[in-house]
């Protein structure tokens, strides 16, 4: 069998719902001793571009580290590193994250994460970028709640997944929106209808931030605790305002 495993659809659920978790997690008794076995880490790599509703492009090159609960690890006499770089340390809602400062990410290339243990044993995850990405995202100049919204997007590109999230703004905040995973045949037809029934809240939605989502995944060390991954995103978001 190979040492690397292909990152599931199901580990990528579990992620989000350790990162929910986390929000109020305390922190890992793992950080206070030098880890050599990589069987007690649920380890994920993340690479991601998004190309925001101003135009500017953000870019993360990131890495999660769990123990058995969920809580974050630190690694003691231990780094993480990215193409050969060693990745900072910081904390993002609560989370002990990896992350590499001002990252750039670009398509069409590998990027090959190594967690290097106490022991100085190294234990990698790898993805590789699509040659291609999302430009743009139209969406309608007049839009209203009361009507179904038609979105699309230039260079259509069946991805391990497609997936659109909405944010919905009201006057009493904003909240998350439902999210549509798209079929390949879907995703080849460069365009989706969000049924209006979203947008009916009684708060009364002023404007909408949709975000279109590829996903691709690569592979990682099988002796990483099971739920462990390695995955690209590439994303291009846009407002909506209602009249």
């Amino acid at each position: 069998m190979s040492q690397f495993s292909k990152y599931s659809r199901q580990a990528a659920t579990l992620f989000a719902f350790a990162t929910t978790l986390l929000f109020s997690n305390c922190e890992s008794s793992l950080n206070d001793i030098e880890i050599t076995d990589p069987a007690v880490l649920q380890t994920h790599f993340v690479v991601e571009r998004t190309l925001q509703n101003d135009g500017t492009v953000a870019a993360a090159l990131t890495a999660t580290i769990l123990d058995k609960n969920l809580a974050s690890v630190e690694l003691k006499n231990g780094k993480v590193q990215v193409n050969g770089q060693q990745m900072s340390l910081t904390e993002i809602l609560n989370i002990s994250t990896y992350y590499i400062p001002s990252a750039t990410v670009n398509l069409n290339t590998s990027y090959n994460f190594d967690v290097v243990l106490a022991n100085g044993q190294k234990h990698s995850g790898t993805v590789t970028t699509p040659q291609k990405t999302f430009t743009s995202l139209t969406v309608p100049s007049s839009a209203s709640v009361n009507s179904d919204l038609t979105i699309s997007w230039q260079d259509v590109y069946v991805h391990d997944e497609l997936i659109i999230t909405l944010n919905l703004t009201s006057p009493a905040g904003t909240v998350p929106g439902p999210t549509f995973s798209l079929t390949a045949a879907q995703m080849e037809q460069g365009s989706f209808v969000i049924p209006k029934s979203n947008f009916a809240t009684p708060q009364g939605i002023t404007s909408a931030t949709v975000t279109l989502t590829g996903v691709k995944y690569g592979t990682i060390d099988s002796k990483f605790s099971t739920g462990s991954g390695t995955i690209s995103r590439m994303r291009v978001e846009k407002k909506v305002t209602f009249n």
